[in-house]
């Protein structure tokens, strides 16, 4: 195995190494929470507190209504009762009671109102239920697949660093610092594939010589653009 095929090996490790560990900072985030729970979760907090106040507007229409019957049934039994002769208190009773009567129909259409509100409160709270039931539900369902792909992935990443250290016995400790350095400059890749003739990575062509070079020097060489190490594969 050439220098070069030795770090390519090395590579393909470090970099599904990084994909794993990525995907694993990726399923954390997942199982700390889900933004359609959270979302479903303010809604059924709203539609909860909706139908609070909507139940308290019901029981204060009603309050208010009954309030106003009493009134009406106590004027009705005063000019209705024979206790009242003079015929101007009579009349001013009579009027009273026609007040009353009105304000009464008022009231009782606003209970009516009340309570038709209420019915749509208690659908939308038994909406936004079933949708927290639901979101949470296939949270679950998505916190069990991911908790099993997260304990295959701390295993493949337990191989992946095992296989390393297989790896890192083929590798001169100067090619390693050169292999580190360009990793670390180059966003993971240090090395790039030979192809038609062409770096990888940067595309710029290279000479039949150049690709000689590539193909039968014992030691890395690297792209005059790009500075990656280049392999033939």
């Amino acid at each position: 195995m050439s220098r070069a095929s030795s770090l390519y090996r090395l590579q393909e490790l470090d970099l599904a190494n990084d994909r794993a560990h990525a995907r694993l900072a990726e399923i954390d985030r997942l199982l700390r929470g889900s933004a359609a729970v959270s979302a479903a979760r303010v809604a059924d907090e709203k539609a909860r507190a909706d139908l609070q106040r909507g139940r308290a507007s019901v029981k204060e229409a009603e309050l208010s209504a009954a309030g106003q019957r009493a009134k009406l049934e106590t004027a009705e039994r005063s000019l209705y009762g024979g206790s009242v002769r003079n015929p101007k208190e009579l009349q001013d009773l009579q009027a009273d009671v026609e007040s009353l009567k009105r304000h009464l129909a008022v009231l009782e259409d606003r209970a009516l109102e009340t309570m038709l509100a209420l019915e749509e409160l208690e659908g939308a709270g038994n909406r936004a239920a079933e949708a927290l039931a639901s979101a949470e539900a296939a949270q679950r369902t998505e916190h069990a697949s991911l908790a099993g792909e997260r304990e295959q992935l701390l295993a493949r990443t337990n191989t992946l660093l095992a296989e390393r250290e297989v790896a890192l016995a083929g590798v001169a400790e100067k090619d390693l610092a050169l292999y580190s350095r360009l990793r670390e400059s180059m966003g993971g890749n240090a090395l790039a594939l030979l192809r038609d003739d062409s770096c990888g990575a940067c595309g710029v062509g290279l000479s039949a010589a150049e690709c000689q070079t590539v193909r039968n020097r014992p030691e890395p060489v690297r792209c005059h653009q790009c500075g990656r190490i280049l392999y033939a594969g």
